[in-house]
């Protein structure tokens, strides 16, 4: 009897269990710091040791789940480009240029008298 009384408390406890109270779900609330901190390149360690530090205790490996499954690489890459074009926007003394038009890279140059870099060659 014993047996089947603890597959009826299993049973019980299995259609009573609710996933909303698991532990990733926590973040879902802050997905957009989230999203920040992968843009700006934060590692999963140091994104969860930052949640630590502001009172959410959740680990690396659950952040590294979470992001995974709510942000493409392509959204990361997007908010990448748009802070970075934001950036260049509010750097005072940036220059402006008309739309369609991007300023001409400049060739680096070496110093005189010294070579460039060497480029390496694997055909001996």
């Amino acid at each position: 009897m014993e047996v089947t009384e603890m597959q009826t408390r299993l049973m019980e406890d299995a259609r009573n269990y609710n996933p909303a109270t698991h532990a990733r779900t926590l973040l879902g609330p802050h997905r957009d710091a989230l999203l920040m901190y992968r843009v700006k390149g934060m590692s999963y360690e140091r994104i969860a040791a930052t949640l630590l530090r502001n009172g959410l205790k959740v680990s690396a490996p659950a952040v590294g789940v979470f992001c995974r499954q709510h942000f493409t690489k392509a959204e990361i890459l997007r908010e990448r480009r748009r802070l970075e074009a934001e950036s260049r926007r509010t750097v005072p003394g940036a220059a402006s240029f008309p739309a369609g038009e991007a300023p001409a890279k400049l060739a680096v140059q070496p110093p005189p008298g010294r070579r460039g870099p060497k480029i390496a060659r694997d055909d001996f």
